[in-house]
């Protein structure tokens, strides 16, 4: 995967740049998709000379691939590190079910919670199925699918009685769960009535775990032709 330049040899004001760069393009990529989105554009949004952004990324493949270098591997660092914390304290027997959500659910939340950039981000991780392929497929192995399996196993070992293929389904609802709450698009407050606050993270993280803690113990139901 082409990887960033380093910027510990860079001086401030180019480190600043970068910065710059990469705030605007995650909000751009985020709108507009990878497809959507022109080096043009970002050089305009962020008054850079596009020249530099050829310079410190090569090219708009290797700035977006920067974001997730940049927010992405905090994000999924995170996650192991939690995961890490939780399997010690558990020791021989399984890690409690909530322990594992928790480490799976606050990382992103918390990103969406920093700044308008960390809620773009989480965004991106949403448009990801409909950018490139090899990008997609990239981005998903260097990144995602090495935690996305450590869960699935200690899922497994917490509730045995699920299979491996309702866990992998489960596990892809609390991930289009948490990337629409991250995007607090409103529809909580209306549909509240004014009761509930989107940005309200705490309380969020509060009520994701109790719903996907539920959802996980729930029995498999046998397939049934009322339900088709």
């Amino acid at each position: 995967m082409q990887k960033m330049k380093s910027l510990d040899n860079l001086s401030n004001t180019s480190k600043e740049t970068v910065a710059r760069l990469l705030d605007v393009a995650e909000i751009l990529f985020s709108d507009l998709g990878y497809a959507g989105t022109t080096v043009r554009d970002i050089a305009a949004k962020s008054q850079i000379n596009q020249a530099l952004i050829n310079y410190h990324f090569k090219n708009k493949r290797g700035l977006f691939m920067a974001i997730f270098e940049r927010r992405g591997k905090v994000l999924f660092e995170e996650r192991l590190m939690l995961l890490s914390q939780a399997r010690n304290k558990a020791g021989s027997k399984p890690i409690p079910l909530r322990d594992l959500l928790y480490a799976f659910i606050y990382p992103p939340l918390r990103i969406a919670g920093e700044s308008s950039g960390g809620r773009a981000f989480v965004k991106l991780q949403a448009r990801l199925h409909n950018e490139p392929k090899e990008i997609e497929q990239e981005l998903r192995s260097e990144y995602y699918n090495k935690v996305s399996f450590q869960f699935v196993d200690e899922l497994h070992l917490t509730v045995p009685q699920l299979s491996i293929e309702s866990i992998a389904w489960r596990l892809v609802f609390v991930m289009g769960l948490y990337i629409y709450i991250a995007s607090n698009t409103g529809r909580l407050e209306v549909i509240s009535r004014g009761r509930c606050i989107g940005s309200d993270w705490e309380q969020a993280l509060l009520e994701m775990l109790d719903f996907c803690e539920h959802g996980f113990l729930a029995p498999i139901t046998p397939a049934s032709p009322s339900y088709l």
